[in-house]
């Protein structure tokens, strides 16, 4: 359900009673305690999973909470605004708002349009493709949903598919989703990957090489789960009739014409660096984030023509204040220690043993996922690394091993919360979160029941267990 949708008044009720429950009992234990981060993560993330209440409120009554109850510092509970995560949301935002008021946008979807015009289901996996491909060479999830969401709101537009129309979301949904859940396999193409990466090497002394990474998930995790994805959309959201296509470039007023190509022009350079930058980090170094923020302040700047007066105005906030929140609660369960005693809990009751290799397959990659619901995805690999010794130990596996089964959990996404990225592009998109759940929750269910089995057998295949 999105912001702007009217929600039930008994649902508003009960959700004001949970935060008033939660704040007498936060005032009641004592401060800075493993009980006080459990509750306020157990009541966020459920107001987040229902959506009861707007992300960005809920964002905002976690705040709340954690410092009027002194559940942690100002540090870890407003960590989300010291993430680079955050700021590439806000230079998304900017972004996205001078590729419309260029009319960018426009004009890169009439060149897209007549390729994706023969048919629902070609604009579907044409939009998929789209999403895919840009995984290969733009290192930032967040970073491909900033360029390609503005496109395609402009590319359904002019393929005729009306804001009521279900064809609109799935088209939306397919682009969004194929830049985000299979590209969990491609080593730098997600957060949770990097945070994998560097902490293997910083605790274990493994470091993970891009063609091995890719060969090991991308087949089973990242190639079938794409196509699978591919299915689900066409199957829940089946288009209605359509307008007519246009292809035709509307053309602005003749006064005005040299002026908009100025400023088209000039975006087009500026994200062509901004591509290209995005593509070379590793070599340079920058943060995806700063790179953005470059871009965000060359279009902030006044006169550039690149926005419209008082762009601030102009620009939805809400997604910021969402990312913010969910970075800051999973650094609450971080640094609160609530995600490693969940972890070791569940670690204990497991029935991991040497040569059980299928068992120990199957529930290394349930306590990943289970632990995602909790610290968000980019959480898993920061509090279960550290554990991969002991792991490795108990079921026999190496060290490598025992890290890359963490790829299973955090790449099975079960809820939109869980994923910054995903949420991003759904609001920014104009889509609810139920209407993403619709693809979540049973692609999650063909992981587990379908594509993990394939993917154990690949790594027996591939001699990795």
């Amino acid at each position: 359900m999105d912001d702007t949708s009217p929600r039930p008044a008994w649902r508003q009720t009960l959700s004001l009673i949970a935060v008033a429950a939660t704040l007498a009992l936060l005032l009641y234990l004592p401060d800075a305690s493993l009980t006080q981060a459990g509750t306020v993560v157990v009541l966020c993330i459920g107001l987040w999973a229902t959506g009861w209440l707007p992300p960005w409120l809920t964002a905002l009554i976690f705040f709340t909470l954690c410092m009027v109850g002194g559940v942690a510092p100002a540090s870890v509970a407003f960590a989300g605004f010291a993430s680079a995560a955050t700021w590439l949301v806000f230079s998304g935002l900017v972004i996205g708002t001078a590729i419309n008021h260029t009319g960018l946008g426009k004009r890169v979807a009439a060149a897209v349009a007549p390729m994706l015009a023969s048919g629902y289901a070609s604009a579907v996996l044409g939009a998929g493709l789209l999403g895919l491909a840009a995984s290969f060479f733009m290192p930032s999830a967040m970073g491909r949903i900033v360029l390609l969401v503005p496109i395609m709101l402009t590319l359904v537009a002019r393929l005729g598919y009306a804001e009521d129309n279900p064809g609109r979301h799935g088209i939306l949904l397919s682009a969004i989703m194929s830049t985000f859940l299979p590209t969990f396999t491609i080593l730098p193409a997600n957060v949770p990957n990097n945070v994998l990466m560097g902490a293997s090497e910083a605790v274990l002394g493994v470091s993970l090489h891009y063609g091995d990474y890719l060969l090991l998930h991308f087949p089973i995790l990242g190639l079938l789960k794409w196509l699978a994805l591919m299915g689900l959309i066409l199957w829940q959201f089946r288009a209605t009739p359509a307008a007519p296509a246009t292809f035709e470039e509307q053309r602005p007023p003749a006064g005005r014409a040299s002026m908009m190509i100025g400023a088209l022009l000039s975006l087009a350079v500026l994200l062509s660096l901004a591509v290209l930058l995005w593509m070379s980090d590793g070599w340079h170094g920058i943060s995806p984030a700063w790179v953005g923020m470059l871009v965000a302040l060359a279009c902030l700047f006044p006169g550039s023509g690149l926005l419209p007066a008082r762009p601030l105005t102009q620009i939805n906030l809400e997604p910021l204040i969402y990312v913010a929140g969910i970075v800051s609660l999973g650094a609450l369960a971080h640094e609160s220690g609530l995600g490693e005693a969940i972890a070791e809990r569940l670690l204990a009751l497991l029935p991991l043993a040497h040569g059980a290799d299928a068992g120990n397959f199957a529930w290394l990659a349930l306590i990943a996922t289970a632990l995602g619901m909790v610290v968000t995805l980019p959480g898993v690999p920061a509090v279960l690394t550290p554990m991969a010794p002991q792991l490795a130990e108990v079921t026999g596996w190496s060290p490598y091993a025992v890290v890359m089964s963490q790829v299973l959990g955090f790449s099975t996404v079960i809820l939109p919360y869980q994923s910054p990225p995903l949420i991003v592009g759904l609001l920014t998109a104009g889509l609810t979160l139920r209407q993403a759940t619709r693809i979540t929750l049973p692609l999650a269910v063909i992981t587990l029941l379908l594509l993990w089995p394939l993917d154990y057998f690949w790594w027996q295949w591939l001699g990795v267990i």
